[in-house]
């Protein structure tokens, strides 16, 4: 199951980076770049931080999946945006999956509490963040919703069950984990749930 909702998570975060590129009027090639490393650019800063050898070039599976689902998103083009909501939803699903890689791979490399929250956060949104750095456009989890927020808290809340309540590697649990993340991660969608912002009076 782990395997399957990385797969959903990877397609998912494929369109989304695809859509960005369109959004941008850029060519196919700019559309698999963007649709790329919108899927598997969180995993690669991980195992670079990690000081290893990013997993997606041993397994290239994730690669090939993340350029199919890019390639598909650039020709059907705004088509697409009919299933946003359902793009949503995957979306979410992947980043449930993706921090509990991350918070995994991280207790599995002896990472604190802080290390293993940010871990769990660079491979939620790190491809989203380097997606928006080459169009230009600030972060989207610098401004908008509880994204981030959701992915650190979320890591250090599985690393504290595993180290203090929780000790096997148990699909269950990683699955009921997974569920967690992604019912907030809908109820933050559905109801626009952001951090609170500031506005400076000129």
């Amino acid at each position: 199951m782990l395997f399957v909702f990385n797969i959903i998570g990877v397609i998912a975060f494929a369109i989304s980076g695809a859509l960005k590129g369109l959004k941008h009027e850029l060519d196919i090639f700019g559309i698999i770049v963007l649709g790329g490393i919108t899927a598997v650019g969180g995993g690669i800063i991980r195992d670079i931080i990690l000081n290893k050898i990013p997993i997606i070039f041993m397994n290239e599976l994730d690669i090939y999946i993340a350029i199919s689902s890019a390639i598909i998103t650039y020709t059907v083009g705004k088509k697409l945006e009919f299933f946003s909501l359902y793009v949503k939803i995957f979306d979410a699903i992947g980043l449930a999956t993706f921090v509990v890689i991350g918070s995994k791979i991280a207790l599995n490399n002896n990472m604190s509490i802080l290390g293993t929250g940010i871990l769990a956060t660079l491979t939620g949104v790190g491809g989203g963040v380097v997606r928006d750095i080459l169009v230009k456009e600030i972060p989207f989890i610098l401004k908008e919703d509880i994204y981030a927020t959701l992915c650190f808290f979320g890591g250090m809340i599985y690393w504290v069950i595993n180290k203090k309540f929780y000790t096997e590697d148990d699909l269950v649990y990683n699955m009921m984990f997974i569920f967690i993340i992604f019912i907030f991660r809908i109820l933050a969608i559905k109801y626009n749930l952001n951090l609170p912002k500031r506005k400076i009076e000129s």
